[in-house]
């Protein structure tokens, strides 16, 4: 028998039909981001928002680790973060592998990253991590300093600098007379990786030793061995902005701290460095190859990520890979300083919108494009060992 229903029953059924479906919860996307980039803060939240835009039932949950490098426990630094995607700097890349903290990426690499960027994800013949910044020291300098445009070695960059030192550079903390010192073993050795890493020593050799010192002295007086100006991550970069000398070695975003110092800081009257001023080469460490050592920083995907959570960040990681997001995070908003980054991919470096918001990308290129990927278990700490030994003999502290 068909059972007829009251009036009142069929207008909550229809009421109950025309509701929409409960929201789902929005998932979270646990992200680490590499924090040392120009105002790092408002890149994470263009990532969010850009990834989020199209993502609307994911929340992006970015952090920005101040203890990154640090080697104490205590410090929870990059090797100790808890997230599902970590921006790794490539140095740590087979410490994470040994600790069995990441699964592959889910995304070929061929035909879309350059190739020192490729070589650096991949560890045992496997890629392991998607290529995003890519960082070498290059010399900056001012166009004046004309002579600087043809220095090929050491012994010329010393007569490019008989007069006035005014070579601005770091040479404090273990971390970096640890890259000062594989930077002058890839120089002075010339041989492939492996065989350099075979020659990396705790106690580097007197040679080298004697290359670093006659670098400090191209400085000006109390510049280089200072550990306040080391600890002020763009000291040398805004100094060199006021003209205290005529040349600075650093990342390629340290132009943006040049830039930034003259459009916000400087009177007319100082007549600071302008972004026509800057030029760029290649930092000659000894008198032989110049093989600047490439790092490079890239996204892992934790091994404990499985289901919608690992598409999510698959998703993001593509994302964040993209044009539009390196557009995004490389143009400028107008009156802005571009940032500088160096891209790991082909089509954001020839993208001709970034090349005309930061025209200095293609010798920047050129110069990365001589350099060399080092990747080795516990280098990180290794360079750090040799830096503090460099750190206790180096004239200056």
């Amino acid at each position: 028998m068909q059972l007829r229903r009251p009036a009142s029953c069929l207008l909550a059924i229809a009421l109950i039909a025309s509701l929409p479906a409960a929201a789902q919860p929005r998932r979270v996307l646990h992200v680490s981001l590499y924090p040392y980039i120009p105002d790092p803060s408002a890149a994470a939240l263009t990532l969010k928002q850009g990834f989020e835009r199209t993502h609307p039932d994911v929340i992006v949950d970015i952090t920005l680790n101040r203890n990154y490098y640090s080697p104490k426990p205590e410090d929870r630094g990059v090797l100790s973060e808890v997230a599902d995607v970590h921006e790794i700097d490539g140095i740590f890349l087979p410490d994470f592998l040994a600790a069995h903290r990441l699964q592959p990426p889910g995304m070929a690499l061929a035909g879309a990253f350059t190739p020192l960027a490729r070589r650096a994800a991949t560890y045992a013949g496997q890629p392991w991590a998607v290529p995003h910044w890519m960082c070498a020291d290059f010399l900056i300098y001012r166009a004046d300093k004309a002579a600087l445009a043809n220095v090929r070695t050491l012994a010329q960059l010393q007569s490019a600098f008989a007069q006035d030192h005014g070579l601005l550079l770091d040479m404090t903390g273990q971390g970096q007379l640890g890259e000062l010192y594989l930077a002058s073993l890839l120089a002075s050795i010339g041989q492939p990786t492996a065989f350099v890493l075979s020659h990396l020593s705790a106690t580097p050799n007197p040679a080298i030793l004697k290359r670093l010192a006659a670098i400090l002295a191209l400085e000006p007086a109390g510049m280089g061995r200072n550990a306040a100006y080391g600890g002020a991550e763009s000291f040398y970069a805004r100094q060199f902005a006021r003209r205290v000398g005529s040349a600075f070695v650093g990342y390629s975003e340290m132009t943006h701290e040049v830039l930034d110092e003259t459009a916000k800081a400087c009177r007319i009257e100082d007549r600071c460095v302008t972004a026509d001023q800057l030029r760029v080469t290649a930092l000659p460490f000894a008198d032989g190859t110049i093989r600047p050592a490439v790092w490079v920083d890239m996204f892992g995907i934790d091994a404990k990520l499985h289901g919608k959570t690992l598409t999510d960040a698959r998703a993001f990681i593509a994302y964040a890979v993209s044009l539009p997001a390196y557009r995004a995070l490389l143009i400028p908003e107008p009156g802005d300083i571009p940032r500088y980054l160096l891209p790991a991919t082909d089509a954001a470096f020839a993208d001709s919108a970034i090349q005309q918001a930061a025209p200095l990308y293609p010798e920047f290129r050129s110069i990365l494009e001589r350099g060399v990927v080092v990747t080795a278990p516990h280098l990180n700490a290794s360079l750090r060992e040799a830096g503090a030994h460099i750190d206790a003999v180096l004239p200056g502290r």
